[in-house]
């Protein structure tokens, strides 16, 4: 245990607030040193007592927040870059995709959200609320199952990396009766995910609700983002749905674009091919 570090009633370790905000307080003084600074320079100007200084950055190095650029010179290290990294690349697209999102809000009056990849993890970033009286309330920054999810199920049908992890999960939690835990199932929803470049989540997270994801595309032709849409089953009927799809494509392409996203790396998926997509999809469900 940590000199400083709290303990709960039952005797588990609490992180003491101030020591967090210390370590915080490092960081953006280094970020604001780009050659690096020295234990005395960081301990005379944070007013720390060296000998925490000393602990706390090396508590920082362990984790590869900061690193030793020479025997007596601190800098940030790779991991507080890529974290510095995926703030920007996540404020960025938060920025661009907003207007498109509130338009699709407002165009289908369904409550809208934004998802990106956040590491091994898919979370939600925003969410535009619609007018509705019955409605899908999802909260921001959870994490989203790979398998359970059409946000999930998306963004690893893209990823490599996240489509191993997921097949290769010990143990898929079924959330309803309806959750895909067969891996064969699995690799097949994800190939044809690629295909129509949507997925679909029929009451596999809750039963009862619908949930639509169609891809966003970067400069690198990565999809690390996508645009989703949660509502009961009754409003996201066969007979609507293609249509919800077709402009939710179409939404994720215009953001895709002011990315910078290839425009052969988008997709072409008209109101026909979701159409007809969506009549296979339910014929071999029903089979």
């Amino acid at each position: 245990m940590e000199v400083g570090d709290l303990v709960d009633g039952r005797g588990g370790r609490v992180v003491n607030p101030a020591r967090i905000d210390r370590a915080l307080a490092v960081l953006d003084y280094l970020a604001h040193h780009h050659d690096g600074r020295s234990i005395k320079h960081l301990s005379d100007d944070l007013r720390l007592p060296m000998s925490s200084t000393h602990d706390l950055l090396q508590a920082l190095v362990d984790i590869g927040a900061v690193r030793l650029a020479s025997p007596r010179t601190y800098t940030l290290g790779p991991r507080s870059i890529g974290l510095a990294l995926s703030i920007v690349d996540s404020v960025k697209l938060r920025h661009v995709a907003r207007p498109y999102l509130v338009e699709l809000c407002e165009q289908l009056n369904e409550n809208v959200y934004l998802a990106v990849r956040s590491g091994e993890d898919v979370v939600y970033a925003d969410r535009y609320e619609a007018s509705q009286l019955l409605s899908v309330v999802i909260q921001l920054g959870g994490g989203r199952p790979l398998h359970g999810s059409a946000v999930g199920k998306l963004i690893a049908a893209y990823n490599p990396d996240l489509e191993s992890r997921a097949l290769g999960a010990s143990r898929l939690e079924q959330f309803t009766p309806f959750t895909l835990t067969n891996r064969d199932r699995l690799r097949t929803e994800f190939a044809a995910i690629r295909d129509g470049a949507y997925s679909i989540s029929d009451g596999e997270s809750v039963e009862g609700i619908i949930g639509l994801a169609t891809p966003i595309i970067d400069a690198s032709r990565t999809v690390t983002a996508a645009v989703h849409i949660s509502a009961p089953r009754g409003r996201l009927a066969p007979d609507r749905r293609p249509m919800v799809l077709a402009h939710m494509l179409h939404t994720g392409v215009l953001i895709s674009r002011h990315l910078g996203a290839p425009d052969d790396a988008l997709p072409d998926t008209t109101l026909d091919t979701v159409i007809a997509l969506e009549a296979q999809r339910t014929q071999t469900s029903a089979s």
